[in-house]
């Protein structure tokens, strides 16, 4: 800047009497310039190497067979055991001796190494462990509540279910049985899971894996801070659940939600209860104004999932961040294929560390909902994309719940009765500014 050259050329005649005296040479045996080489190298090995892997998970995830899942298991054991290896490595630096506070913080990054601390053998073992709890979850299969015959997935057919049935047998059954094919078949290799994690964790130096998953935070306090503000939330989310179960109350009868106790988790029109809006038509305070859902009028123009993600990315661009690079569209699953293939359905963002491939899964369905977490899983691309050309250990989230924040916040205006008015989804006639139509 002209800054900068201003001061080099006033300041010129000082600097060189100044520099004569020191030496200039770097000392390669110091401790200082051997951490730094050791943490620059280390990051472009990691790098290189969560390229390969980061591949192989998608292959497997987006195509589960027995032959992906084995490129994808040893991938991460090839991963995880170079991780090991660097983490040790790391682990030998005094950090007192060094002064470099990036330096410092990447060792700090590195010498915990999480499940990698298993030796070899009870890490492959770890790995595979993970690798069929998805493969059971992502796989499992319902029979259909009226013929027992037709076998329903949890995408699209069961979430469909637990959204516009409202019939409360039939809503149990698909609720419970999805737990039976899934949860039930998971949970042996649960047990072994934990008793692994805690291993690694004590390997470590960390009580128990509780301690070691709260780590990344870098807060003494996390748990104080977490149960602070749950207790700040608490007397908001006590009226919300009141006001649920009176509604809820109204329209299926006492025999089936009772006055006091937990709400029943299959009425609330999401396999995991996570979020009620799908029931919006029970719980809608305001019956004589409109709703707010567009779902329907999305269906009636001809939307489509694709559509969903281009309009997801004129929003971003129109805040001034990052269109979606080409092979994003190329290279991202955005509606679930149409080729019989098993895959993990879940909605997940992916940074493939090579600079160039960003990618999305998702079995999209065209509804409102989808519509906001489309725009919540480009919140993620975007923060990948602002990031992309940070050092490997800095390309990630502040903190592992920084990352959900950041794509919460991003698509928080999505969800709007003002911008589905912009994207023609809510017609003029609607006042936006109403408080009652709002709430509805």
């Amino acid at each position: 800047t002209k800054m900068q050259w201003w001061l080099a050329a006033g300041l010129g005649p000082l600097l060189v009497l100044a520099q004569e005296p020191v030496q200039t040479a770097l000392d390669y045996n110091s401790v200082e310039y051997k951490a730094k080489k050791f943490v620059d190298d280390a990051e472009e090995t990691l790098r290189i190497q969560a390229i390969s892997s980061t591949f192989a998970s998608w292959g497997y995830e987006s195509n589960i067979t027995d032959a992906t899942q084995k490129v994808s298991e040893a991938s991460q054991t090839q991963f995880e055991l170079l991780n090991k290896k660097l983490g040790k490595e790391a682990q030998m630096f005094d950090i007192t001796q060094i002064e470099d506070h990036e330096v410092i913080r990447k060792l700090k990054l590195m010498k915990n190494i999480g499940t990698a601390a298993l030796p070899e053998k009870k890490l492959k073992e770890f790995i595979s462990l993970t690798s069929n709890m998805g493969k059971k979850y992502s796989t499992a299969k319902v029979f259909d509540f009226e013929t027992r015959k037709k076998k329903f997935s949890l995408e699209p057919e069961l979430t469909e279910m637990l959204a516009k049935s409202r019939n409360a047998e039939e809503l149990k059954y698909y609720w419970e049985q999805w737990r039976e094919s899934s949860g039930k078949q998971i949970k042996p290799m649960y047990h072994k899971y934990v008793d692994m994690y805690n291993e690694a964790a004590t390997l470590n130096g960390f009580k128990d894996a509780s301690i070691m998953k709260v780590d990344p935070y870098e807060s003494d306090t996390f748990q104080e801070e977490m149960e602070e503000t749950w207790l700040g939330l608490k007397p908001l989310y006590e009226q919300l659940h009141a006001y649920v179960r009176s509604k809820l109350h109204g329209f299926y009868g006492e025999d089936i939600v009772k006055n006091s106790g937990p709400l029943p988790a299959h009425l609330l029109g999401n396999m995991w209860a996570q979020s009620w809006s799908n029931i919006a038509d029970i719980l809608k305070p305001y019956p004589n104004k409109p709703s707010i859902n567009v779902t329907g009028e999305m269906i009636k123009q001809g939307w489509t999932p694709t559509k969903m993600f281009q309009k997801a990315d004129d929003f971003f661009q129109s805040m001034g961040l990052d269109k979606m690079p080409d092979k994003f569209w190329s290279g991202s699953i955005l509606e679930k294929p149409a080729d019989g293939r098993e895959l993990t359905c879940h909605a997940s963002a992916w940074d493939f560390y090579n600079g160039e491939d960003f990618r999305i899964k998702q079995c999209t369905r065209v509804n409102q909902e989808d519509f906001v977490t489309v725009n919540h899983e480009m919140g993620h691309i975007q923060y990948y994309l602002q990031y992309k050309n940070q050092s490997y250990f800095y390309r990630t989230g502040a903190n592992p719940g920084f990352h959900e924040g950041v794509a919460d916040i991003l698509s928080l205006a999505v969800g709007t009765a003002t911008y589905f008015q912009r994207l023609g989804l809510l017609g003029e006639e609607v006042d936006v500014s109403d408080e009652q139509t709002n709430i509805n």
